[in-house]
């Protein structure tokens, strides 16, 4: 028995040598294991923070720059009145134009206003239509309580101004029109500028209280027949 000793002395350190080599193995492996997800995680937080710089991209907030397109507003150009007509012309802009439903056998008027962005005073001296052999212009005279029509040549618009035709204030007429006009009808008018020209609308006829019923301005009917019929005779 004393002759194997040796032996088993020699198995048994070879053992040792074997369990201490892979127990080192583990360690280097952990360590190094450990240390790689580390500098992988580094990578991902650099890139996120280029994508703070994708926050430039929210430099594209630069087209809300765009809203300075609502810097056109700036023009004075007015926007156009839904259910009426518009048309521009040189410096000239024609808005809100409509034909209220025609409650006189002889006539009908006409409500538009014209809006002057440029510096030179304009002026309307007429309106043609094959709706009607003549269209007249008037201004609205109040004297001792009651309102009365007075034919005008011409209309003025003010650089940087606006001249309006509306219920009660200013308007045209068209005189005898060729057929009763009636809600929903389209009629087409020329008007002539002393300086931005000629430029010709499609106007719609709509009912007696206009594009609202704010439009009545307290007249029984926009169009002011009746008045205009006294001032005639």
């Amino acid at each position: 028995m004393t002759s194997h000793s040796p032996h088993r002395h020699h198995r048994a350190g070879r053992l040792l040598a074997a369990t201490a080599l892979a127990a080192a193995t583990l360690l280097a492996t952990a360590a190094c294991g450990s240390a790689d997800p580390d500098t992988a995680s580094t990578p991902p937080t650099t890139g996120s923070s280029a994508t703070t710089g994708s926050s430039a991209t929210g430099g594209s907030s630069a087209t809300g720059g765009s809203s300075a397109t609502g810097g056109s507003s700036a023009t004075g150009v007015p926007t156009a009145t839904p259910g009426t007509a518009s048309a521009d012309v040189a410096d000239l802009h024609i808005r809100g134009a409509y034909i209220p439903q025609q409650s006189s056998e002889t006539e009908a008027a006409v409500y538009f206003t014209v809006t002057n962005t440029g510096g030179t005073p304009d002026t309307l001296t007429s309106i043609t239509t094959p709706a009607a052999p003549q269209v007249s212009l008037h201004t609205t005279v109040s004297r001792g309580g009651s309102a009365s029509m007075r034919m005008v040549t011409e209309l003025a618009v003010p650089a940087h101004g606006t001249a309006t035709l509306a219920v009660g204030h200013n308007h045209a007429m068209l005189e005898h029109p060729v057929h009763r006009l009636t809600k929903g009808e389209q009629v087409r008018l020329t008007l002539v500028f002393t300086h931005a020209g000629t430029v010709t609308l499609t106007v719609p006829v709509l009912g007696y209280t206009g594009p609202s019923a704010h439009d009545m301005s307290g007249m029984d009917m926009p169009g002011m027949d009746m008045s205009g019929a006294a001032a005639h005779g």
